[in-house]
């Protein structure tokens, strides 16, 4: 018989992992499905409960993690190829091959999924916080955005400079991280699913790492980690841990995460946590700008946007802005070419189809909803 049930369990056996693959990709094309089912149930109750085991360890797991990792990929990488000419030659060769990468891909492709990558296909939180996102921006649109958020840095800043007169008396980060988690709480109020319960933020135990490779801090999903450099500039720190926080919540895109660190920063009382957002959203607002400035190839309006926008910084925010910069002009020439394509395309194959540019999409969420002003 040639559809007999042992033979429909032995095939079902063998192709278990492809059929779970196949399975998992049909059920992330539901999004609301996505969201109930795996991101408010699923992904919400396993990850508190990782994230309350992980956390009462002193130091970060996440990054040995992805060593070991890295470590057996390289070295089942070079077995195979020591092994591949002696058993090229053999029947079967090609097909045993196949099967055997196949299923190798929907391991990972499941486990990757189920772990953290089946967010990505969830509901947009447009939904959630009753907003209609615009499709694209334009150049009036970023000027308005700029010229709000440049008064409103000079506004925080001012009341800011007796709290940090200089970096020495910065606070600490854990200080930083408490502040964040009470201002999610606090958002928590009017929105319930930013309640942040378990919290599991640690110091990268390798920071200059971040700069061969290019990252400010990461959500490592395998421990539920957010980690942090706490070698950033200080001002950048704030915003980086909600952004990461955002993650851990289950928000995946860089753009939505973004905008959830951008929520929390307005509803909190804590003007570091804002002025940290502001700065961010100014470089995005006047980036965006520009960008649309010089695709006219109108360079006189270009130094003139630029300039007006420097007039009416107020130079302690100008004095932030350049130690910022001169943070990341420093590490320029360390990073590992082909690390910054290679995460680009990563955000591309999770449906972020402007990759690393999809950061400053939140420039719509924001004109969605503005910060008050």
């Amino acid at each position: 018989m040639p559809f007999s049930p042992s033979k429909i369990l032995q095939f079902t056996h063998v192709y278990a992992w492809q059929g779970m693959a196949i399975l998992v990709y049909v059920g992330g094309l539901n999004p609301n499905g996505v969201s109930h089912w795996y991101t408010h149930l699923f992904f919400a109750a396993i990850t508190k409960g990782v994230r309350e085991v992980v956390s009462a360890i002193p130091f970060v797991i996440g990054e040995w993690v992805y060593f070991i990792l890295i470590i057996l990929l390289i070295y089942n990488t070079i077995q195979w190829l020591l092994n591949i000419k002696f058993k090229i030659s053999q029947p079967f060769f090609w097909k045993n091959g196949l099967y055997s990468w196949s299923r190798r891909f929907a391991i990972l492709y499941v486990l990757f999924e189920l772990v953290w990558g089946l967010n990505y296909q969830k509901n947009s939180p447009a939904s959630q916080f009753g907003l209609q996102v615009p499709s694209q921006y334009t150049e009036a649109q970023m000027d308005s955005l700029s010229l709000i958020y440049i008064g409103q840095l000079n506004e925080i800043r001012a009341n800011l400079d007796s709290q940090t007169p200089n970096e020495q008396s910065r606070p600490l980060l854990d200080s930083v991280i408490s502040r964040a988690i009470k201002s999610y709480n606090l958002a928590a109020i009017t929105y319930p699913f930013l309640e942040y319960t378990h919290p599991n933020i640690k110091r990268a135990t390798f920071p200059r790492l971040g700069d061969k490779v290019g990252y400010l801090a990461f959500y490592q999903p395998l421990t539920t980690e957010a980690i942090i450099r706490d070698d950033l500039p200080f001002f950048t720190l704030p915003f980086t841990i909600c952004h990461e926080m955002a993650h851990q919540l289950g928000y995946a895109s860089e753009s939505e995460a973004n905008f959830i660190a951008y929520q929390v920063a307005i509803t909190s009382q804590e003007p570091l946590l804002k002025y940290s957002m502001l700065l961010q959203m100014f470089t995005y607002s006047q980036q965006a700008q520009l960008a649309l400035i010089a695709k006219r190839n109108d360079f006189d309006a270009w130094k003139k946007i630029a300039a007006r926008n420097k007039q009416l910084l107020s130079p302690l925010v100008i004095e932030d802005r350049k130690k910022i910069r001169a943070f990341f002009q420093e590490r320029m020439g360390e990073r590992i070419p082909g690390t910054e394509k290679l995460y680009d395309q990563f955000l591309i194959w999770n449906q972020q189809t402007k990759g690393i540019e999809s950061y400053n999409d939140v420039l719509l969420w924001a004109l969605a909803k503005p910060v008050a002003h």
